[in-house]
């Protein structure tokens, strides 16, 4: 999938990891973005839960730091 595709994903699971995923990205490449983690973090992070099949942890931190608040307009 694309990163549009995966933002377009309805669902839980491993769509829901996707979505926070990609967001995830978004901020972390941004540099007027303070994100808690790097893009290579998120990376890694994805990447450790696709391979488990235990997505509900890192998506729950993905999103918790998605929700953090964005200084963008």
């Amino acid at each position: 999938l694309t990163l549009l595709q995966a933002l377009q994903q309805g669902g839980g699971g491993l769509k829901a990891l996707m979505r926070h995923a990609v967001a995830a990205l978004l901020n972390a490449s941004n540099p007027d973005v303070n994100y808690p983690y790097t893009t290579a973090q998120v990376i890694s992070m994805f990447q450790a839960a696709f391979d488990s099949g235990s997505y509900e942890a890192t998506k729950n931190r993905l999103e918790a730091a998605n929700e953090l608040g964005c200084p963008l307009n």
